[in-house]
């Protein structure tokens, strides 16, 4: 027998995806959906879904372990909060809040109820990464000394302006809480270290929004090595001349390096004369695609599965937090000129 969801729906982010997620998930015998029209359009569709009438009458419904929170970061942190108040477990898109302080909030709820939030870090589930994460602690790499990552996507312009991914005053930030967030939580979750210190440089190209749409990020980690994220809304294909956005990763140590670079056959590539490699054999890695869901399908399945065994999840609300703390460093970076130390540390 499994569970009843709960979602509130009002322009998400991936909301089609994670609904597909939902739908498929043998766990899930129920669900339930409140928030805009949209939210009533996808519940009549789905078999096993039915529309609440109201944030309030949702958080009423007694047998809702879990709610998927699919709105923006503003909304998203205030409902998210009494959701948890409430003692409702919460999984949601990143990166969860408006602020770091919003989060903060989430945090410190979680620990007086119990309850969790798990922020929408999927690329932690993908077998690509689970590989990466296997060879560095195999060594592979010896001292890690740098490493960088990429996300060049489609441009504010081909996304629409107008939507509220783009405004400051809901969104909170822009290319680095939609994309480098994933970078941010991936290298703290492959290589095991925090980021400590971080200098940036983020611009606003398109002049109709008002967030940033390009960032360059200079990171240090516990360890000391150092590295960059770079991300942007900067691709239109109208203009020619490619058909897909830019991804990867790549980091480099006292004995290998690993590269993963997800377009083409190859998806992840490393060299290292580690003991358990044969020195200057380059290995290449094929991944097969997730053959199941919508979205971050195993991510879900995870978040359901800690429901069920009231055990916390593989990614929390202090993971969120660290996120937005590093964020927020790379904004005040960016606005000084400056190093600045993440804080926390």
């Amino acid at each position: 027998m499994g569970i009843t969801m709960g979602a509130y729906i009002d322009q998400g982010g991936h909301v089609d995806g994670h609904t597909r997620d939902a739908e498929l998930h043998p766990g899930i015998d129920r669900l339930l959906l409140t928030g805009s029209e949209q939210a009533r359009e996808i519940a009549g569709r789905i078999d096993r879904a039915e529309f609440v009438d109201g944030w309030d009458a949702l958080l009423a419904c007694e047998d809702v372990p879990l709610i998927l929170m699919l709105t923006n970061n503003r909304d998203a942190g205030r409902l998210t909060l009494e959701a948890i108040e409430a003692g409702r477990r919460v999984y949601g898109e990143k990166p969860g809040a408006r602020t770091a302080d919003d989060m903060q909030r989430i945090v410190d709820a979680c620990a007086r109820t119990g309850a969790h939030y798990t922020p929408c870090y999927v690329r932690r589930t993908m077998t690509e990464t689970q590989e990466i994460k296997r060879l560095i602690e195999a060594g592979a790499l010896g001292e890690l000394w740098s490493f960088q990552a990429s996300w060049i996507t489609w441009s504010a312009e081909l996304r629409g302006v107008d939507q509220w991914l783009f405004d400051g005053e809901i969104a909170g930030g822009g290319i680095i809480y939609w994309l480098a967030c994933h970078w941010i939580d991936l290298m703290r979750y492959v290589t095991g270290q925090r980021i400590v210190a971080v200098s940036a440089m983020t611009a606003t190209m398109d002049e109709r929004i008002s967030v940033e749409d390009v960032a360059c990020l200079s990171a240090r980690l516990e360890g000391g090595a150092i590295g960059t994220i770079r991300c942007g809304y900067l691709r239109n294909p109208s203009t020619g001349g490619y058909d897909d956005y830019q991804l990867m990763t790549a980091y480099e140590g006292s004995h290998g390096a690993i590269t993963h670079i997800p377009q083409g056959e190859v998806a992840v590539r490393v060299i290292s004369r580690a003991e358990g490699f044969v020195p200057g054999e380059q290995r290449d890695l094929r991944i097969a695609p997730p053959t199941r869901g919508g979205y971050a399908y195993a991510l879900l399945d995870e978040v359901v599965a800690a429901t069920v065994e009231g055990r916390a999840p593989m990614i929390g609300a202090e993971d969120a937090l660290y996120v937005l703390r590093v964020a927020e460093a790379a904004y005040e970076a960016s606005t000084t000129g400056r190093e600045v130390a993440v804080p926390g540390h």
